[in-house]
């Protein structure tokens, strides 16, 4: 089991993801998995996931839920998840390469 989910609630944003997967790409640590929730997306969404799936750069889930609203789309995702730690990452955002390595270093502080 991973660390770390960051998870991504995404609707209609294929035109954009690219940059996040790369981010999560270049991660100093790869002790994670990146849950994207695809809100009932219609545009290409899905096969960019099944892409990057493919790639086995990182280790992906991808689930695709009807429309339900970013809080929907939290829910489904924290319903999902199996690490004990997590954060949400926007399609729209990026990670630093360090991201994942410095919260797992400031966990490891505090227990």
């Amino acid at each position: 089991m991973k660390a770390i989910t960051v998870f991504t609630p995404t609707y209609n944003r294929a035109y954009i993801l690219e940059r996040l997967y790369k981010s999560l790409c270049a991660q100093t640590n790869l002790d994670f998995e990146w849950l994207l929730i695809d809100d009932g997306s219609t545009d290409d969404t899905a096969q960019l996931a099944h892409r990057f799936i493919a790639e086995n750069k990182i280790k992906i889930t991808y689930h695709f839920q009807e429309n339900k609203g970013m809080v929907g789309a939290h829910n489904t995702a924290h319903h999902l998840m199996t690490t004990p730690l997590c954060v949400c990452i926007d399609s729209d955002d990026y990670m630093p390469a360090d991201a994942i390595q410095k919260i797992l270093a400031f966990w490891d502080q505090q227990i």
